[in-house]
């Protein structure tokens, strides 16, 4: 695994956009060949070494430190993503093993997320912790391999036969029903970007952010319209290498002025207030949703369990 610095800007993370890969290719197996791809799949978990490094629950550090918004009590956690995207792989391999072929992909939860839930609240608005500012500027301290050679993938791609597709859609249904289908909906964060949207127009919020820009301006910074827009010219120059000096020192001086003006506690509880209501408004869906990633929770931990 080699270590990168990857600004939020250029890395597009999202807890369901792990990439499925197939290390092996279409040749059939015997029995034995079967039984151990099976079990290779059920194997396949992250380690203690790889669960130290997932995200915390909650903000630790910081200004943002914890905070929580009412609409992450309807998020899937990426603990819960990660055993539901296991469990769906273990289903296909060893579908995929009964019809002869071989599928091991990678296992979920070996390359951290950049947070908890999809809130990001550490990042909701912007850097907020000085001494991570310090030592990463605007990027997201976090370790990720590799993409994989888009070259080499399609060569994979072409190396196996229509018969193993077949047989993977097959057993891609298989996983579906009897696990379900990750975010078929997600209507929490759906709300919770819309809370951010809106609430950026609230007169005390609007204040607050004049009261950093003008801080920032200050300390000789453009910053943008908005705090999430602060730090975007070092996107490309800084991806894949330890940030710059100047990047570091905007970013501290970013953290110094939401402190100065109180942005980050005047956003979250407008925020608050704001996606009350939307619970309120939504309460039937949200329950359905909550239900629903209950359910394929309680499926992935059943599969899981099964040797």
């Amino acid at each position: 695994m080699t270590k990168k610095w990857i600004h939020p800007a250029v890395l597009a993370a999202s807890f369901s956009a792990l990439i499925l890969t197939a290390a092996c290719g279409t040749q059939h197996t015997s029995d034995d060949q079967q039984t151990a791809e099976t079990q290779r799949g059920a194997q396949a978990l992250p380690g203690a070494q790889d669960r130290a490094e997932w995200p915390s629950p909650q903000v630790e550090s910081g200004l943002a430190a914890g905070m929580r918004l009412p609409l992450q009590d309807y998020m899937l956690a990426y603990p819960d993503e990660v055993d539901i995207e296991n469990a769906k792989d273990k289903t296909k391999t060893a579908c995929m093993a009964r019809k002869g072929f071989t599928f091991s992909p990678p296992p979920s939860g070996t390359t951290p997320a950049l947070s908890y839930d999809s809130m990001n609240m550490e990042r909701r608005y912007g850097v907020t912790d000085a001494r991570t500012a310090q030592s990463y500027g605007y990027q997201a301290p976090g370790a990720v391999e590799e993409p994989a050679d888009d070259t080499a993938a399609e060569e994979n791609a072409e190396g196996r036969s229509d018969a193993w597709f077949d047989a993977l859609d097959v057993c891609v249904s298989e996983a579906n029903k009897k696990i379900g289908i990750l975010y078929e909906t997600d209507i929490a964060a759906d709300l919770a970007a819309e809370s951010l949207e809106n609430t950026a127009s609230n007169l005390k919020v609007q204040a607050a952010i004049s009261n950093w820009q003008g801080c920032m301006s200050r300390e000789n910074y453009q910053t943008g319209p908005t705090p999430q827009h602060a730090g975007e010219s070092f996107a490309q120059t800084s991806t894949g290498a330890q940030p710059s000096t100047e990047e570091t020192q905007m970013a501290v001086a970013d953290v110094g002025c939401k402190q100065s003006s109180n942005l980050v506690s005047v956003w979250h509880k407008t925020e608050i207030a704001y996606q009350t209501k939307q619970i309120s408004d939504h309460k039937a869906e949200l329950d359905a949703e909550e239900a629903r990633n209950a359910e394929l929770i309680a499926n992935a931990r059943a599969v899981l369990a099964q040797n």
